[in-house]
Order: C-alpha cells, then structure tokens, then sequence
C-alpha cells in the first residue's frame, strides 16, 4: 500500500509538470518578450509613419512593445541630460544640432554600424551628427511663380531692386530665420564665425512685408502676393505646391542649408539592442519611403528608391545631398544668444 501511494504521488507530480510545463509556451522565445521600449518622437505625422513602418515590424520580430513620448525636441533635450542616470527614454529623436551636443557630452550612445548595419548605407552627411540622421531637409528659396516666370537661382535673388520690400525673412532664433542669416552673411563674404555680413545685409532688405513666424501665414501671403522670395524648408514649400499655391523651390547655387531629423540612443538605456533594432528599421525602404511620401523629407539611406516624380520633391541622391550646407552648429549655438540680442535691435527696430 505505501508503495502505491510512493508511485502515485510520483504519477501527480510528474503528471503537473507535464501538464504545468505548456504554459510557459506562451512566450515567443524573441529577444524583446516582456520588455518595453520607450521612443521619444514628435507627434502628428512623424508619429503616424513610425508606428505604421517602424513599430509593426519592429513589435513582429522582436516581441517587444513599443510606448511613445511625445512633443517638442526640446523636452526631449532636457530629460536625457536631467536622467542621464536612469532614462525614461530609449532612443531619442532630435534635431542635427541638439545630437550634436549630445553627442560631445556623452549622454548619448555612439552609432554601432554592427547593430544597426543600415548606417553603413548612410550619406556621410547623414553620419555627421554623431547619432542616427533619419531624415533629410534644404532650406533654400520660395518663390512666386506668378512673379518669376524663370527661376531664381541664387540667394542674392533677394536684394535685387526690383524685389525690394517682397522679401520677407523668419524669426530668429528658428531654422529658417538661422539659416537665413548665415548664408545672408555668407554671400556678402561672411559666415558663422563673422556674422555682421549677414546682418548688414538683411537690413537692406528693409522695408520687409512681414517677419514670418508660421507657415499658413506665409503660405497665405504668397497666395495674395504680397511675399516674392522667402527662405524656407523645401517640404513645406512642395506641399503648398502641390496644394495649388502659386509657388515653387530651389535650391540655391551658393548651396541650401541642411535640416536634418536624427535618431539616437540615450546613454545607460538597458535596451540598448531593442533600440539599435528599432532605429535600423527607420532607416529601411519602409519609413524612409513613408517619410518622403507624407512630408517630404528626404531619405538619409542612399540605397532607397524614390519614384522620379517622388525623388524630384525632396533630397535625393548623391547630387542634391552635395549642395547641402551643414552649418557650424558650434558656433551657432554659442552665439545665439548674442545673435537674438542684435536681431531684436537692429532687424526688428524700425
């Protein structure tokens, strides 16, 4: 009789680990079960494209989950400094400047082209930030097609007689308002590092029909024509093109300025793989396409295929990405404040 019960118990217990063991199955055996990752993005848009091309497959293959943080790039900026130590984010979307800095502080994680082997398909302006470029951006000229009937084709455009008082400059500090005033400063023989160039040029521009600040408002005013010439973003400039307003875009032979989106990874994430995963699927056909398709903005992959129509709207390919002038973001943000100062007295003062 006790050795029944002996071979019984043995029966219920091997019994419920044979029936316990199935469900443990539920796992997939990938590398992400039961892990988040956490992406700092702007929302709209950009969002829309990543979670259509980026988190889908990203979810698929790796049986992570993906959360979003949403907002401004300068939030974004803050926290990886403020939680250097332990990071609420995993990878971090900035602008080329910002990835800079964070790049020469350290709070950021260099670009590892064995994990993330689309980096080696990079332009190498692309590879300048020190983290992931993702997408790619000309500040050059808008101009009235009802006015010019032959394209412009060079920032000194502007301060022709015949133009005078319908150019209109951005604010500053901004990326256009920026851009504006360092190639103003770099036609008349200046640059980052000898800005008064660029100052005593805009002056002349005066009187403007209006410092911009918004796009519907600039698109508004080339619509009623009160606006000629304006520096601007060249996917800004194609969507009120292809909206119907009476504009078009160049990019100038002196050079466009380069805006560029970037990618990184936050120093002391613990996902560090998930995250180098999920930024080599943003440089993939998918997301690149997507990026182009909806906004205009261009692909940092040189392998990606864009229609001609496509191509022809945003930068692309190895002729358009050379006329792209990368600012000294350096020397920029150093003087900014100082810059401000000057705009204020002497562009804004009547």
């Amino acid at each position: 009789m006790k050795r029944f019960t002996v071979v019984l118990l043995m029966f219920l217990l091997v019994g419920t680990f044979v029936f316990a063991a199935p469900q443990t199955e539920t796992k997939t055996g990938k590398i992400g079960d039961g892990r988040t990752l956490v992406v700092g993005v702007w929302g709209g848009p950009q969002e829309e494209i990543i979670r259509e091309h980026v988190v889908k497959k990203f979810e698929e293959e790796t049986g992570a989950k993906v959360e979003f943080v949403l907002g401004g790039s300068s939030d974004r900026y803050a926290r990886i400094y403020s939680e250097l130590n332990n990071p609420s984010m995993d990878v971090v979307y900035l602008s080329m400047a910002q990835t800079e800095q964070a790049n020469k502080d350290g709070v950021i994680l260099a670009p590892n082209p064995q994990r993330v082997p689309e980096y080696n398909n990079l332009y190498p302006i692309a590879k300048g930030s020190g983290g992931y470029g993702v997408a790619l951006m000309s500040i050059g000229l808008m101009y009235n097609t009802d006015r010019f009937k032959t394209p412009p084709d060079s920032w000194l455009e502007m301060w022709k007689p015949e133009n005078k008082g319908k150019v209109a400059p951005f604010v500053f500090p901004g990326t256009q308002g920026t851009a504006f005033l360092v190639m103003a400063a770099k036609v008349h023989g200046g640059s980052e590092t000898n800005i008064a160039p660029g100052f005593d040029a805009i002056k002349q521009l005066k009187p403007f029909p209006m410092i911009l600040s918004g796009i519907d408002e600039m698109n508004l005013a080339f619509q009623q024509g009160d606006i000629w010439l304006a520096p601007q973003m060249d996917g800004y400039a194609y969507n009120f093109k292809d909206a119907g307003g009476p504009v078009d875009f160049i990019l100038p032979k002196e050079g466009a300025v380069l805006s560029m989106n970037c990618a990184a990874v936050t120093k002391n994430t613990k996902n560090v793989d998930l995250a180098e995963m999920f930024i080599n699927i943003h440089l993939s056909q998918d997301c690149q396409e997507a990026y182009a398709e909806v906004l205009k903005y261009g692909p940092t992959n040189k392998n990606v295929k864009l229609s001609e129509n496509l191509g022809s709207k945003v930068v692309y390919g190895d002729a358009a990405v050379a006329k792209l002038y990368a600012l000294d973001n350096a020397s920029v943000t150093k003087n900014q404040s100082a810059w401000a100062d000057r705009w204020n007295k002497e562009i804004l003062e009547k």
